[in-house]
């Protein structure tokens, strides 16, 4: 059975679907299509311009026309629709997933045009299948569209991502080529760009006060951090890389090897680098938004870090607009102050810190919910429904 990933091809498919092409359900193939570098441009006009009349309305028609190849291949079963809505209702059977109903509308603005064109798409009788990423995502879309989430409930499931259990097949292979390999050093790690969203001038400021107070910590940040921002807060303990590595390098060398992944984000709608980290057996601090708690259990495998600026739980709509009003450089002192306390109660126990590593991992397991055989099973039954469903019609 073969499915066809549509996206936005800015860039290579999201690290969310890695295991779609590592470990795909059993007798799927998918068709992923390359990316378009050269249009990478593109997606950005959204966050500058997207609230502007004409360009809310040219963006989808050029999006409609670079990223939505037409299903020319005669052996294609089902579509699969990753956060997109086609201009056209494509005449094949397809299946749409989402991390909150707002990408659906590209974050720019949720109109009487983007409701209708979700509506009919969502609604038509060749979707066969709507798929929320998380519960949190489910809700934005009950939130939004009580209507038609209604009318297309039964159609609608929750499949988590999923990631194989890195901490059992790397454990033998951790590279200690960029992290200081001294069991006595209390390693820091965070990944992501978009730094401001993210938190990372909250961790950096946080940091500097712990390493104040204790001499064998030490923070990796993987970032396209601006310049400005590793000038404010200098430190011999603080190593900047750029995000350069393959994913697989990323594991080996950072996620492994390091004691806790810090991020304290402002706006996430789902956070893979959460997923990444807990797979490694790496425990997690980060702020409690949107589908975190579908992820961390605290005291179990991660904290949370309290914030009065966390996006995703006060607007229901984020769009463009709201988003870069939102999130700013401004350093928040109660997360500053939780962020402090929160890493400094893990590095005084090393012995809870260690429990909750192994107790990340178990999330993984073949019948546990971010697991790749729990995903494969919902997902291949849904596929095979589009094929039995169609020779019915």
């Amino acid at each position: 059975m073969k499915i066809k990933i549509l996206y936005r091809r800015y860039k290579p498919l999201h690290d969310l679907y890695y295991s779609f092409i590592t470990k795909p359900p059993e007798g799927v193939s998918f068709i992923v299509p390359s990316p378009k570098r050269v249009l990478r441009y593109l997606y950005p006009l959204y966050r500058v311009f997207g609230d502007i009349f004409l360009v809310k309305h040219i963006l989808p028609v050029a999006q409609e026309f670079f990223f939505y190849d037409r299903e020319t291949e005669e052996d294609i079963d089902v579509l699969h629709f990753i956060q997109l809505v086609a201009k056209k209702i494509p005449s094949k059977p397809y299946v749409i997933d989402f991390e909150h109903i707002a990408g659906l509308a590209n974050f720019v603005k949720l109109d009487r045009a983007a409701e209708r064109k979700t509506f009919n798409f969502l609604s038509d009788y060749r979707c066969y299948g709507i798929v929320p990423i998380t519960y949190a995502a489910r809700k934005s879309f009950e939130d939004l569209f009580p209507d038609l989430y209604r009318e297309v409930a039964y159609k609608t499931e929750v499949v988590y991502p999923a990631l194989p259990d890195y901490y059992t097949l790397l454990k033998d292979a951790i590279d200690y080529t960029c992290v200081v390999p001294r069991r006595d050093t209390f390693k820091l790690l965070f990944v992501g760009n978009d730094v401001y969203r993210k938190g990372l001038h909250e961790l950096l400021s946080a940091f500097k006060k712990l390493e104040d107070k204790y001499h064998d910590l030490e923070l990796y940040v993987i970032s396209d951090a601006p310049p400005r921002l590793k000038r404010a807060y200098p430190s011999e303990r603080i190593r900047y890389f750029d995000p350069v590595f393959s994913r697989t390098d990323i594991l080996k060398k950072f996620y492994m090897p390091c004691d806790l992944f810090v991020m304290p984000t402002h706006c996430d709608t789902f956070g893979m680098a959460l997923l990444d980290s807990l797979a490694c057996g790496t425990p997690v601090v980060t702020t409690e938004q949107f589908a975190a708690s579908e992820i961390i259990k605290p005291g179990i495998n991660g904290l949370f870090v309290r914030s009065n600026r966390l996006l995703l739980n006060d607007i229901p709509f984020p769009s463009r607009r709201a988003t870069m009003s939102y999130i700013t450089d401004t350093v928040e002192t109660l997360l500053v102050n939780d962020l402090v306390e929160k890493i400094e109660y893990l590095y005084l126990r090393r012995d809870l810190l260690s429990r909750m590593g192994m107790e990340a991992i178990k999330d993984f397991e073949p019948t546990s919910k971010f697991s790749i055989d729990v995903r494969n099973k919902k997902l291949g039954k849904l596929y095979k429904s589009c094929r039995t469903r169609k020779g019915n019609n």
